[in-house]
């Protein structure tokens, strides 16, 4: 039975080491300067079936990235993730070995997930990240914005965004026209949006194929991407969609409104009667 994913513990641990230097204005961390004063050093390596490994021995450890990684913001995530698991996970393993699809899972083996808890407050600190991102219209030129401000991918910078944004979106990211992943805001929405479900011809991610293609923002049919309504909310999808160079892949901001005016009250009293009648 796996353990208990201790998410505060780990962007606790983030926040303090960002305060012990001082980190207080929205800007690039200094990850691997940071990483070296901790007794890690930081090096590029050609990995075979991993994206980045952490070894320690005692207080001293090594980190390798894969040199196949482009683009800066992810090489710093991936260092940030094994970094996470460094001040972590000393007790658990001396030795980590990481997959892309580990540093995007907040479901699974819960090191990992805490290692991306820990990447993300600490490359993002929340106390800096929210004034920038919680009242603004959720826009992936945003998130683009933010990304270059904290030096971070465009994926992560755009988890953190759902995050923090009042207002209702999810993040999908697709691949050869099928849905590799989405992030929502908590799971009280009661929209589900499957992963490896086809992109619905009417969704403006189905075409948007040629490299830096962009569409939207734009009103689109709901049933374009919600798989499940557990609430039978009616609701309005603004969606804006982008391809991303070299990865065949589509990265796609959802913006939902209630069209009937139900809060959140009202879907928890609807799930809570729903539930009710289930259990007679």
């Amino acid at each position: 039975m796996a353990r208990e994913i201790h998410k505060i513990r780990a962007e606790g641990t983030a926040y303090r080491i960002t305060q012990d230097y001082c980190l207080d204005k929205p800007a690039p961390v200094p990850v691997e300067d940071i990483a070296m004063d901790r007794g890690v050093l930081c090096l590029e390596a050609n990995l075979t079936g991993c994206l980045a490994r952490l070894v320690r021995k005692g207080k001293r450890g090594i980190i390798r990235t894969h040199r196949c990684i482009r683009e800066e913001g992810r090489k710093r995530f991936a260092i940030a993730h094994e970094m996470g698991h460094w001040f972590l996970h000393e007790t658990e393993s001396q030795i980590f070995v990481c997959t892309a699809e580990q540093m995007r899972d907040y479901k699974g083996s819960p090191m990992e997930v805490e290692a991306n808890f820990f990447a993300s407050e600490f490359l993002m600190p929340t106390a800096l990240f929210r004034p920038l991102a919680r009242d603004v219209e959720p826009r992936l030129e945003r998130v683009k914005s933010l990304a270059g401000t904290f030096k971070t991918s465009l994926t992560a910078t755009g988890m953190k965004f759902v995050d923090i944004n009042k207002h209702e979106c999810i993040l999908v990211l697709s691949t050869n026209k099928a849905v590799a992943w989405s992030k929502q805001q908590g799971k009280r929405s009661g929209l589900r949006i499957e992963k490896g479900m086809r992109l619905h011809s009417e969704s403006l991610a189905f075409h948007v194929a040629e490299p830096a293609g962009e569409a939207g923002p734009d009103i689109v049919k709901p049933e374009a991407w919600i798989a499940h309504n557990s609430y039978e909310r009616q609701i309005e999808i603004s969606e804006q969609s982008w391809a991303l160079d070299g990865y065949n892949s589509v990265l796609t901001m959802l913006v939902v409104t209630d069209v009937d005016g139900a809060d959140d009250v009202d879907m928890v009293r609807h799930y809570e009667v729903k539930n009710s009648r289930c259990a007679e």
